[in-house]
């Protein structure tokens, strides 16, 4: 874990510039590395449409938030544009934050964060081109947040970019911390 931003990445003790890069974002977690069984789970899931991976893979998410006593009141999902959605048929952030907020008893805010402008997929890209691909695309519409904490869920994260546009978004609507998590997340 990186000491100074709280980013759970072994390989960055030491070395790491998340602080810098990732602003919005209180902390960063996520439940195991983007390799193996899960990547596969995972690919199945966000792209073939497995839906019924929601439950374990929010599972495995929820046991590590707990295990490190990380607390929010609300659960938000990071967003899709609605052209993505109907693509896709379903929009597994939202799954997965459905999932969370039934097995850690938490809530949905006051509104919904929503994509501003459709976004070239981040597959492939370098963190520079990612974080100004992701900037502004996020807004909050609804009630203020009223400094509550939340917990922002999306299924991978590779360099927090996205994560971390959608905390800005909420961060300017009011919010308190907002936790970034992911099921797994990219070693780079």
């Amino acid at each position: 874990m990186c000491r100074r931003c709280g980013v759970e990445l072994e390989h960055a003790r030491g070395r790491c510039g998340c602080r810098g890069r990732l602003k919005a974002l209180a902390r960063l977690r996520s439940a195991v590395a983007y390799e193996g069984p899960v990547e596969l789970a995972v690919q199945r899931f966000k792209y073939e449409g497995w839906r019924r991976l929601a439950g374990p893979l929010a599972l495995l998410l929820a046991e590590r938030l707990v295990v490190e006593g990380l607390a929010a009141d609300w659960v938000v999902a990071v967003p899709l544009h609605p052209g993505r959605l109907r693509q896709r048929g379903f929009n597994q952030a939202d799954l997965l934050a459905r999932e969370l907020r039934r097995r850690l008893a938490l809530g949905e805010p006051p509104g919904q964060l929503f994509r501003t402008r459709a976004t070239p997929p981040q597959v492939g890209h370098d963190r520079l081109w990612r974080l100004e691909n992701m900037r502004g695309a996020f807004a909050w519409r609804g009630a203020d947040l009223a400094g509550r904490s939340l917990l922002l869920v999306d299924d991978v994260a590779t360099t927090g970019s996205t994560l971390d546009a959608c905390a800005a978004a909420l961060k300017a609507s009011g919010s308190g911390p907002v936790i970034g998590a992911s099921v797994a997340r990219v070693i780079v």
